[in-house]
């Protein structure tokens, strides 16, 4: 006789089945709720408003989980996209700020946010969602509850992550591979000291080329490309050296603080990688341009070194 033990519960899970497990959470569990939001560095929960599941507002498309609640700052609405192992529909990304403006300039929240949850190897691997939580976060959580429901929750997650890797391969897009390897090209002529890898495999959905610099090993530099502005993004400082930090920022430069770390931005022309690389190299430069200005104050700030 087998080991019960060792068969699986379920053989394969689907994004379906994750938006059940997490509509429940938000649905019957405060503490989830408040961890949730702790994790992502929103306002602060009080209380919930509601959670549903496949909502289509406004005619924007459809948000996979909305889930709403009362902070001190007013009622926030959450726009949760959770995502598996499928690709991102073109403009996914944008139809969910859209959709997430539209609910406060109806009145409907005071506030709202865009999140991806997703397997870590997913999340690593996308470059629009600035807010996002792992399925190995959630499935830790799970765990450390400890009850049979939560543990048994936390092998789903599991069986789910496992399936991502055992079938996840980045699937190139030739046009925007092309765009990137023109980019990487310009940058190696125009600013070599600005380190970036030669683009190989660019899926379809890359929009944030990153790049380093040898001086400043705390800071990744973003050119994202149809938010149209320019990141310096850093980790790892408590709130009050951010304060001070902001403090002394010329008026082109804003700090930005993310779930899990901050950013110093400057806007810069949108760039459109799936358009003709030639009529926007103008834009192009002037966005590396704005990379270099900020390190060079950076350094010369003597901060984050």
């Amino acid at each position: 006789m087998s080991n019960s033990n060792s068969i699986l519960p379920i053989e394969s899970i689907q994004e379906r089945d994750v938006d059940l497990i997490l509509l429940e959470e938000f649905y019957t569990d405060t503490s989830f709720c408040q961890w949730f939001i702790n994790e992502l560095d929103l306002p602060a929960f009080d209380s919930e408003i509601g959670v549903w599941r496949s909502i289509s507002d406004f005619g924007l498309g459809e948000t996979d989980l909305l889930f709403a609640y009362q902070s001190s700052l007013g009622s926030i609405a959450v726009l949760i996209e959770n995502k598996l192992d499928a690709s991102f529909q073109d403009e996914q990304y944008n139809r969910y700020l859209k959709r997430a403006v539209a609910y406060v300039e109806s009145k409907k929240y005071d506030n709202s946010f865009v999140v991806l949850i997703a397997p870590e190897l997913y999340c690593n691997n996308q470059n629009d969602f600035e807010y996002f939580i792992t399925y190995e976060k959630i499935a830790e959580r799970f765990g450390s509850i400890g009850s049979k429901r939560n543990l048994f929750k936390k092998e789903l997650l599991q069986i789910a992550t496992e399936k991502l890797r055992r079938g996840y391969q980045p699937v190139n897009s030739d046009i925007v591979q092309r765009f990137w390897l023109n980019y990487w090209k310009l940058k190696e002529e125009k600013f070599p000291t600005l380190k970036m890898k030669k683009p190989v495999i660019v899926p379809h959905n890359s929009d944030w080329p990153m790049m380093t610099d040898n001086h400043l090993p705390k800071v990744q530099f973003y050119h994202k490309f149809t938010q149209g502005n320019i990141d310096a993004t850093f980790k790892g400082i408590p709130d009050r050296e951010a304060e001070e930090i902001k403090s002394i920022l010329p008026e082109n430069i804003k700090l930005v603080k993310h779930a899990k770390s901050y950013s110093l931005r400057i806007n810069t022309p949108k760039i459109y990688r799936t358009s003709e690389f030639n009529i926007q190299k103008n834009n192009l430069i002037k966005g590396l341009s704005q990379i270099d200005y900020l390190r060079n104050w950076i350094v010369e700030s003597k901060i984050l070194s």
